[in-house]
């Protein structure tokens, strides 16, 4: 009897510790989950019904932390600084920042980084920037969409909506882009990457890739790409409508070339994307360094589309 009395004793006792247990760790994890919160950033329009759907996307959103929404530009209320005030009075000691924007290398990323603390100056553009945060709270800054798988599969289904035969068409995938050139060549070296996944699974002719810095080069493409057979155009941005009228007017007059009307905000994976990035915490990724090299070269010149305007290369 006495055997048998000391083993549930002993049985209670092991139940009561990993009780315990499962109580401290599950406390453990509400207070980190407590002390982080989440800013998703995007440049912001001076159309209110982009910001609105920026909104819609980012209050979808699922996430064990708070989230809030900031802008840019366009939207005084919902600026970087207010976000993370709202994220510090409700208790948030660490705050990552997920860039809603189409490629890291671009001023406006850096100018992210730059509020957040995470480089000492912006050049020229600090002119035109907010100051940086003095909040108490550590920032960490996501890198954006750039080549990730989430965004490769956006630009399949956006290329297998206009393709009927990909053996007989060409893809052009055409970015925004940025100020500077260095940053426009890994710009484009991603789109690069993106189209050579997208191949993979979609055997076009050809996949060309470019930004609009150089839009001499992408009307030249147009016509190139147009006289072997029917050209089809995704755009590589989170909204497109400005691109969009952009790349209508510039290959106006171009055969057979289809446009679509649809930007990485209007797939689900733009929802998951911010959810997988908030996943990874506060440890995200580095943006690797930007280089020289080319991996593209024009057709006629045997450069980089563009270089010859800069003397870079």
């Amino acid at each position: 009897m006495k055997r048998v009395n000391s083993f549930i004793a002993k049985t209670m006792q092991c139940v009561l510790c990993a009780a315990w247990s499962l109580v401290y760790i599950s406390s453990t994890f509400a207070a980190e989950k407590a002390s982080m919160g989440v800013v998703v950033i995007t440049h912001g329009a001076p159309i209110p019904q982009w910001n609105e759907t920026v909104m819609r996307l980012i209050g979808t959103v699922e996430s064990p932390y708070p989230v809030e929404p900031a802008f840019l530009d366009f939207d005084k209320e919902r600026t970087l600084a207010k976000a993370a005030k709202r994220l510090e009075d409700k208790g948030v000691k660490e705050i990552l920042i997920v860039h809603l924007s189409p490629s890291s290398y671009s001023s406006h990323h850096e100018e992210v980084r730059y509020l957040a603390g995470l480089r000492k100056d912006l050049g020229v553009y600090a002119e035109t920037a907010e100051k940086p945060l003095q909040d108490k709270v550590k920032f960490a800054v996501a890198p954006c969409l750039d080549d990730h798988p989430l965004v490769v599969e956006i630009m399949k289904d956006y290329a297998r909506e206009l393709s009927h035969d990909p053996a007989r068409e060409s893809l052009m995938l055409v970015g925004h882009g940025p100020v500077e050139e260095l940053e426009n060549i890994m710009w484009v070296r991603q789109l690069e990457k993106i189209g050579q996944e997208v191949r993979k699974t979609l055997p076009f002719r050809e996949v060309a890739c470019m930004t609009l810095r150089a839009d001499e080069d992408v009307r030249k493409t147009a016509l190139r790409l147009s006289a072997q057979g029917p050209v089809i155009v995704v755009i590589c941005g989170v909204g497109i409508k400005m691109l969009q009228f952009e790349l209508q007017h510039l290959l106006m007059g171009v055969p057979s070339v289809a446009i679509n009307q649809k930007g990485f905000i209007n797939h689900p994976n733009a929802k998951k994307w911010i959810e997988a990035t908030i996943q990874k915490g506060m440890q995200q990724p580095e943006v690797p360094p930007i280089n020289r090299k080319w991996s593209i070269m024009d057709k006629e010149t045997g450069k980089p589309p563009g270089t010859h305007r800069y003397g870079l290369l």
